[in-house]
This record gives C-alpha cells, sequence and structure tokens, in this order.
C-alpha cells in the first residue's frame, strides 16, 4: 500500500540513517573490521576479496600487490578465506488445514514480520482479463476489511507504524507486514482480515481500477520510457507463454473488469492449498499455528497450479514502439532456463557482473557505453527477471520466484542520432565477450571480490532473509544464498566463460526500441546502414579527443550486422496500441 504515514517515513528514515552510517563506517574499517561486521572470522584471504571488491565498486585501482594475484588468475577470495557464517535453516511444515508454514528461527530484533505468500499471480488471470490478479490483491490490501474501510484501515494501522503491502507477480502474490513485537496483538487481526475478510468496497474497486487503466495508459505509455521498453520486451520475449501478459493488466481488459470478477477470482486463486505462511522476527512460539488456524477459514482448493512450459526465442528479432520523445529506450533478452539451483549460477553471476553489474561501474557495459562514449546515464545485464523497485533494488528482489528465467540489458535511453550505434555496441560486446575477447582472470578476480562483500548486503534484514526463505521454499532449496556465496569462491575464469558461453546466445536475443521515427529506424536496421556515433561538441563544435584505438573499434561497431533477418524481422508499432 502506498502512503503517506508520519511514523512510518520517521521510522524508514532512521533505519536508512543507521544503514547509512554502518555503511560509511564500514567503508573507513579495516578488512578485519568488515569482516567482524559481517559475522564473519577475519582473516587476510577475505579481507583482499572485500577490498577488491570495494575498489572496483568505487573505481580505484587494485595494489599492485593485488593486480600481481588477478594477472596470475588468483582471486583474492581464493586465499584461504573466512568460514561462511552458518544460516539458520528455516522449519517448514504443513499445517492441519492445508497450508504450508515457514518460521525462521526467532531473533533478537523487535519487529515481527509476516508473510501470506499464495502461489497464484499472473498466470491465473483468465484470458481477456488479464490484471485481475493483480488489482484483486491491491484491492483486498488497500480497500478495507469487513469491520474496517479503507479509512478506517489506514486510521488503525497509524499508530502502529505497522506496514501492510501486497505484491503480485506472475507466479506469487505475497501479502506482507511488519510491526514491533509490542503491537503484534492489534495488528495480527486487522492483517488477517484483509485476506479472510476483504471489503470488495465498490468505490474503492473503482478507485483502484482507475489507477490501474492510468498506470498503464499515462505511466507506461507516455510517462516511463524505461518501464515501457523493458515491459514490452518482457511481453515480446514471452508471447503466447503463461507470462506473456503484464502483471498490472490490459487498459481495454482492466476496463472490463467488474467487482464480482475480483470477488471470483479470490475465491479461485487465494486459497489453503496454495498458502504458505512465514515469519520471522521476536513473536511467540505458538505464532504460525495459532496464525493457520486463523487462517483455515479461506477456501481449501483451487485448480492445480499449471505446469510452465519452457519460453522459447520466436522473434520478431526487433520491435519498434513509436512514440514521441528525444531520447530512445533500449531493452533487450532471451528468455531461458536458468535457475538458483543451476550449478552455472555462481559463474553466471560473476560473467553477470562483470559484463555490467546493476547501478555499479564495474561492468565492461558501463565502462565502454557510459564512461568512454558517454552515449547514456547507464547500462546493465540481469541474469534472471528484475524490477526497479527504489534505493533497494539490486537486493531486495525476493518474492519474484519463477520457473522460467530471462537474461536481459538494460541500456538506459540514449539520444536518438546514436541508439542504433548503442545497440550495435551492445551486440559488439555481448560477441567479443563469447569469442575474442573472454573475461579474464583478472576480470574475475575483481569481480569475485567485489560480489563477495556485495552479497552480504543481500539478507541484512529479517524480511530480506524471509523473502529469500519463501524463494527457496518456491525452488526446493535451502540455503541458497549462503550456498551462492561459498560457490563464488571456487569458480574459475575458465567455468566463468563456459557458462556464459552456455547460457549466452547473442542471434537469439530479442530487441526493443521506444522513441521516434521508427519507420526510418527500421530502414537502417533491415539495410545495416552504417551508424556512426556522435560524440558530444563543445561551443566551438569541437568534440574531445578521443583514443585512436578507440575510435578504430567505433569503426567496426557501427557497421555491425543487427541480425534481423528481414523486413518480417522488425515490427513497428504504435505506443498506444501496446498493453491494449
Amino acid at each position: 500500500m502506498k502512503r503517506a504515514w508520519g511514523p512510518l517515513f520517521c521510522a524508514a528514515v532512521l533505519v536508512a540513517a543507521c544503514e547509512h552510517e554502518r555503511v560509511r563506517k564500514l567503508s573507513d574499517a579495516s578488512p578485519t573490521e568488515r569482516l567482524q561486521d559481517a559475522g564473519m572470522v577475519a582473516d587476510g584471504g577475505a579481507a583482499q576479496a572485500i577490498d577488491a571488491g570495494a575498489a572496483q565498486s568505487s573505481g580505484a585501482a587494485p595494489s599492485s600487490n593485488d593486480a600481481g594475484m588477478m594477472q596470475s588468475g588468483l582471486a583474492p577470495a581464493a586465499a584461504p578465506s573466512a568460514p561462511e557464517p552458518a544460516r539458520p535453516v528455516p522449519a517448514v511444515s504443513q499445517t492441519p488445514s492445508g497450508s504450508a508454514l515457514l518460521e525462521l528461527p526467532p531473533a533478537a530484533q523487535p519487529i515481527v514480520t509476516i508473510a501470506l505468500q499464495f502461489r497464484s499471480g499472473a498466470i491465473d488471470d483468465p484470458h481477456g482479463k488479464a490484471g485481475v490478479t493483480n488489482l484483486t490483491a491491491h484491492l483486498m490490501a488497500e480497500g478495507g476489511t469487513q469491520s474496517l474501510d479503507a479509512k478506517q484501515l489506514l486510521n488503525a494501522l497509524f499508530p502502529l507504524a505497522a506496514e501492510l503491502n501486497v505484491r503480485v507477480d506472475k507466479e506469487l502474490t505475497t501479502f506482507s507486514g511488519r510491526v514491533h513485537k509490542d503491537h503484534l496483538a492489534k495488528f495480527l487481526p486487522i492483517f488477517t482480515d484483509v485476506v479472510l475478510h476483504p471489503r470488495f468496497d465498490s468505490n474503492e474497486f473503482k478507485r483502484l481500477r482507475e489507477d490501474a487503466v492510468n498506470d498503464v495508459e499515462k505511466r507506461l505509455r507516455q510517462g516511463d520510457d524505461e518501464d515501457l521498453g523493458k515491459s514490452a520486451l518482457s511481453e515480446l520475449i514471452y508471447k503466447d507463454h503463461p507470462y506473456g501478459r503484464l502483471t498490472i493488466g490490459h487498459a481495454s481488459d482492466l476496463k472490463s473488469l467488474s467487482l464480482e470478477d475480483l470477488k471470483a477470482q479470490a475465491a479461485k486463486v487465494f486459497t489453503l492449498d496454495r498458502l504458505t505462511i512465514a515469519l520471522s522476527g521476536s513473536r511467540p512460539d505458538s505464532m504460525g499455528k495459532e496464525l493457520a488456524q486463523s487462517l483455515s477459514a479461506l477456501p481449501a482448493k483451487a485448480d492445480p497450479v499449471a505446469a510452465i512450459p519452457a519460453a522459447l526465442p520466436h522473434g520478431p528479432r526487433f520491435l519498434l514502439v513509436e512514440k514521441l520523445s528525444d531520447a530512445t529506450a533500449i531493452s533487450m533478452g532471451l528468455p531461458y532456463g536458468l535457475s538458483h539451483k543451476d550449478p552455472d549460477w555462481a559463474a553466471m553471476s560473476i560473467a553477470r557482473s562483470a559484463f555490467g553489474e546493476h547501478r555499479q561501474f564495474n561492468g565492461r557495459l558501463m565502462q565502454r557505453l557510459r564512461e568512454l562514449r558517454g552515449l547514456n546515464y547507464g547500462d546493465y545485464a540481469y541474469i534472471e527477471a528484475f524490477r526497479q523497485e527504489g534505493g533497494d533494488a539490486s537486493q531486495a528482489q525476493a518474492g519474484r520466484a519463477r520457473h522460467q528465467q530471462e537474461l536481459s540489458i538494460w541500456v538506459r535511453p540514449v539520444q536518438n542520432e546514436n541508439r542504433l550505434f548503442a545497440v550495435r555496441a551492445v551486440l559488439y560486446e555481448l560477441n567479443r565477450s563469447l569469442t575474442d575477447e573472454p573475461f579474464t582472470a583478472a576480470e574475475v578476480a575483481q569481480t569475485k571480490g567485489f560480489l563477495d562483500g556485495y552479497l552480504l548486503l543481500f539478507d541484512q534484514t529479517e524480511t530480506r532473509k524471509l523473502g529469500f526463505a519463501l524463494d527457496d521454499a518456491f525452488y526446493g532449496m535451502n540455503g541458497f544464498l549462503g550456498a551462492w556465496h561459498q560457490a563464488l569462491r571456487q569458480v574459475t575464469a575458465e567455468q566463468v566463460n563456459a557458462a556464459w558461453r552456455k547460457w549466452v546466445d547473442p542471434s537469439k536475443l530479442e530487441i526493443v526500441l521506444a522513441g521516434k521515427d521508427m519507420e526510418a529506424v527500421k530502414q537502417v536496421i533491415v539495410s545495416n546502414a552504417a551508424t556512426p556515433i556522435h560524440y558530444q561538441v563543445d561551443a566551438t563544435g569541437k568534440s574531445a579527443e578521443k583514443p585512436p584505438a578507440q575510435l578504430a573499434t567505433d569503426k567496426e561497431i557501427e557497421k555491425l550486422s543487427f541480425g534481423a533477418k528481414g523486413d518480417a524481422d522488425v515490427a513497428v508499432v504504435k505506443v498506444g496500441q501496446e498493453f491494449e
């Protein structure tokens, strides 16, 4: 729920400030102190690993000693390193009513986190009703309960400084709550009523349905070019697949939904046999069983969860979304079967980070597109579905577990005169990473050092721990983060490059551009006409001198084939047709 609660805001600011101060102190601390803060036994090897990551993140050069180690292929993290701290294994049990119960060991923190996760999501939207699960869940979470209307619900939560949210993804819907243990007794009846006894108020339904339509028609189509490109890519690569419609829905489908549709969807998909109750923090030992008993009033069974087939690249190679814009958003990707359980996960995470870690400067894309050429603000790669959500996005992707995954590349908006050069530059760097310029031992060592420290941030809160534990339950595994962290230290450059070549095929990439004059863009793509880079010029009309080697590479890039097989491989659509 979106709220402007004073106490919650102040608490969030205080937590953020404390975390910022802790990170600031750690950045000035010795390696030993940093490892001690993370709960690890410090030694030289692990300390060097974190130092290498800090140097990479800040753009600082590694020391001569570290550089020598990297050139020899010995990663700092591969030196005698600290043992992975033991992570408590959550207890998972089946309740008498048919739901599952996942409980993290009690923690000292006074905040209690509760998650009610249903194996239901956008894949359960009937044909012609795209967005119904998402809208239903948000009406339940925001529209009040049988005993409290929407305003009264807010007023009841406000003095408790409690959070009540919902997240809907392709296969999962998660209602989550956070509250201080002193207010737990007051919060729990409200939280459970949201799921057990939603109000389904007609006025709130109309308000939220209008918000959802505006989200598609106003924000996505007109106000958020980056998300427009990424959302269009998602629908392109998952065409004719259960993931193939936006989770938030399509405009015409949303307009046709009735309140009765939402009531029916809630009864259909929010059932006991699809429910996992998850708890963390400082709470009574009996809370799990008592919560399961309260929720036993939910409908017992839903239809079996549909199997998720493998998604295959199908084309067109390019989707060009026509809209009036001074810059062009670019996204590209392909579906594949990599998952958290795959032995290649750690190697792929290193390759991804070396190629383009989210909001970091260590990747080749960021260095070569932004830093050397000034093409845009940022360029990143992802090895699983990623959703930008606030400043914590890189560590807070839990709750979006999926049986089908995707590799994607996000090229933030590029001035129109350079947009096709930018596309070619990404394809050039991707091809080079797979052929003539594989990831070096030095790159792999430095990236391992960075990730060795970076991953420590991923489960710094009980909420994150609970989210990753739920993801583990989805995938049928345990201790993913710890296993990932430990596996990183053993991966070699040869394994990184082998995994990258196994999973990445540039010829199967599907590419979306969102900007203006797309018919002209199509002609260039089909003809493979040259697209020279236009460097920024000063007031006298001169651009800064560039190294001869870079200019020579530019000449290669500007003529690189786009890979379109013909006119049919490049589709042009008006922005108003997308997500209709």
